[in-house]
Parts: structure tokens; C-alpha cells; sequence
């Protein structure tokens, strides 16, 4: 035989005797790459070889897993910080973090880029205040839209909220919630500054994120339902184009009656379904926000707001229970069947709750949950 002729291996022979498990998997590979080393392959075999991927948010999310912020960075570096709920202490968080410095910028100039996905596991907080501020403010907005699936929650590219299972729920009864949110900056030099979320990988992608860490959250927790929750099915509902307000007499969210009195602003309505209907009023140059509305009527999410609507009308005529505070005012009422919570945020004015109530009410074929007249 001469020396190039190759003879090959039985069948089966190299796989015998190669070690089995991952253990033995990474005793050779680690031995391999020191030989290597002295070859001058060293390098690429540590550079290529298939080594354990990072995980983050309790193992929910696996690094180059799909969405932008998980997957390989060019000059950046990604990090994570978490504590897991436990049955003894059911709350939790866990955050990736994303940094990266260099000059790319106009004219070479230093560009900074600083972003985070964080997630929160706990019950709602127990102020009235408190609570509104968390669901509404956050999770309730315009361009939110319905988890699918009949999952209790809300989400859009930048986030969600996910209600959990009564299983899931405080000793007080408090609903347990988990949380996602977005959020970045990117620095072009001095006095250039933009927001700059992570790239979560659309609607639907989030939505998978957030349920894939919840289920993570509640099997630490001890809480978990016998089957994991899941996301099977595309987001349909999306939520409508923002909508230029002209004039101060214009309509704003769809609704007749409902006007602000000023111009220059925008506002988008949620997908409009049984279920959810939301709306956002902004400043379209300077995105302050005028007014925050949402109707919820899916039971396990409307569950969040239990046991803060008080014991009695927000006003003479009204329908149902409710409260108005400082930056928010909440009623709920019976509606065509189950009960509906509708909520107002960034303003006190009864009458754009009672104009957004009424219509919402209308849609849904139950009466009116505000006196005629307070409207306007």
C-alpha cells in the first residue's frame, strides 16, 4: 500500500470510539483544541467549534436564538443579570444588556449605543395609583395589541404584560403578572440623542419571548399549569395608522364627541375587538403624552385591575364602580355579559372617559356607563 492511499474506518468504528455524552463531548474538543494550538489551527477551531450558547432570563432565551438583541454583536458586548422568583419568594427579574462604543458616526464621529430588554415576575402592586400607572401607562397603550391565543396580556414590538394563572396568584389574590420592556439610546456625538430599543423581532417574536420567560418564572416558582403556555398562532389584530389632528375641534380615537379642544397632536387606536380597545393621544412633535383610554374585557386581564374601583360610582348617573385620582380614573360595569373596566390616563376629565365609556359600551351592545350630557 502506498503511503497515499487512505483506508477507510469500519462502519461504526469511529463513533465507538469517541467518548459519549456532552461531558465527553467537551473533553475531546477542549483536547483537540490544545493540539490544534500547535498547529496553527488554534485559532479557528476556537473561533468555529460549536461551544454551549449563553442563556438568559432563567434559560428562557438562548443566545443567536432568532431576535437581534440575542443574536452575534459586531463590536459590542451583550450581558445579563436575573434573580429567578422562588415559592417562597415569588418575584423576580432579568435583564440583557446591550453596550457598544465606536466610530461609525458622521464624520467618524463617536457613536454610543446603550440598550435593555428587562423583565419583571410579581404581583401587581396593591395602590391604586401604583397599579394604573404599571398596566395602564405601559401596557395599554395604542399601539398595544392582544396577546394570541387567548393569552391575558398585551404586547407590541417593544414589549408586553402577561396575566398569569389563578394558580400563579398572591396569598392576598393578587394577580401575578409578568413584564418586558425595551428600551435604548443612541449617542451620535454631543447633542444627538435618539431612542433606540433592542430589535425584539416584530410583534409575534416578543410575544413568544414573553410567554417563553413566564413559563420559565412560574417553574421557579412552583406555580407552573400542567401544560406550558404557548404562542401557536400569528398576531392578526394590529393596531391602526397614527392619525393627525388638525383642528381643534376634530374627533380624536374614532370616537364622535371626544375632542381635546387643541391641534398639532395624534392620535392611534389598538386593534378594536371584544376584548381590548385602546387609544393614545400625543404631541406629534414633542410625543407628550394628552390622553391614555382602554377598554378591557378579557376576564383574566381585566383581573389585574380587581379590588381597586372602589365601592361606588365615580359620579352621580354613572353605571358600576370606579374611582378618579390624580393621573387616572377607572370604572367598571357590567356589559353585555361579563364586566368591562374602562380606564383614563394623563387626564380628569369626565367627559373624555365618559365619550370613550359610552362609545365602547355602545359596540359592545350593553347600556350606557355614563349619564347623557357628560359627554361632549
Amino acid at each position: 500500500m502506498s503511503e497515499t492511499d487512505v483506508v477507510p474506518a469500519a462502519p461504526g468504528r469511529l463513533r465507538r470510539v469517541l467518548p459519549r455524552g456532552r461531558r465527553g463531548r467537551l473533553v475531546l474538543a477542549a483536547a483537540l483544541v490544545f493540539v490544534l494550538a500547535g498547529t496553527g489551527l488554534g485559532t479557528w477551531a476556537a473561533d468555529t467549534w460549536p461551544w454551549p450558547k449563553d442563556r438568559y432570563c432563567w434559560g428562557a432565551w438562548e443566545e443567536d436564538s432568532g431576535p437581534g438583541f440575542l443574536g452575534d454583536g459586531d463590536d459590542g458586548s451583550r450581558t445579563g443579570r436575573e434573580t429567578a422568583p422562588t415559592r417562597e419568594r415569588p418575584t423576580g427579574s432579568c435583564e440583557v444588556a446591550i453596550t457598544r462604543d465606536d466610530r461609525s458616526g458622521y464624520d467618524g464621529g463617536k457613536v454610543s449605543i446603550d440598550q435593555k430588554v428587562a423583565v419583571e415576575y410579581g404581583p401587581v402592586p396593591e395602590a391604586v395609583d401604583a397599579r394604573l400607572a404599571m398596566i395602564h401607562d405601559g401596557f395599554l397603550g395604542g399601539d398595544m395589541v392582544s396577546l394570541p391565543d387567548g393569552l391575558p396580556g398585551t404586547v407590541n414590538g417593544r414589549g408586553g404584560l402577561l396575566v398569569l394563572p389563578k394558580s400563579c396568584d398572591a396569598k392576598d389574590g393578587r394577580p401575578t403578572v409578568v413584564t418586558m420592556r425595551a428600551s435604548g439610546t443612541y449617542t451620535g456625538g454631543p447633542s444627538y440623542t435618539r431612542n433606540d430599543p433592542p430589535d425584539l423581532g416584530g410583534v409575534r417574536q416578543a410575544a413568544v419571548l414573553l410567554v417563553a420567560a413566564a413559563n420559565r418564572g412560574m417553574t421557579a416558582a412552583g406555580c407552573a399549569p400542567d401544560e406550558p403556555l404557548r404562542v401557536s398562532s400569528p398576531v392578526y389584530d394590529l393596531p391602526g395608522e397614527r392619525e393627525r389632528v388638525f383642528s381643534a375641534s376634530d374627533d380624536v380615537c374614532g370616537i364622535r364627541g371626544l375632542r381635546l379642544g387643541t391641534q398639532d397632536i395624534e392620535y392611534q387606536t389598538s386593534a378594536v375587538t371584544r376584548d381590548l380597545q385602546t387609544c393614545s393621544v400625543r404631541g406629534d412633535r414633542d410625543g407628550v403624552t394628552y390622553l391614555e383610554l382602554a377598554m378591557v374585557a378579557r376576564p383574566r386581564l381585566a383581573a389585574a385591575f380587581d379590588g381597586i374601583t372602589g365601592d361606588d360610582p365615580v359620579a352621580r348617573g354613572w353605571r358600576g364602580t370606579g374611582t378618579i385620582g390624580d393621573q387616572h380614573a377607572i370604572v367598571r360595569a357590567d356589559c353585555a355579559g361579563r364586566p368591562a373596566t374602562f380606564l383614563m390616563g394623563a387626564s380628569t376629565d369626565t367627559g373624555h372617559l365618559a365619550a370613550f365609556a359610552n362609545a365602547a359600551a355602545a359596540r359592545l351592545g350593553c347600556a350606557p356607563v355614563a349619564p347623557e350630557g357628560v359627554a361632549r
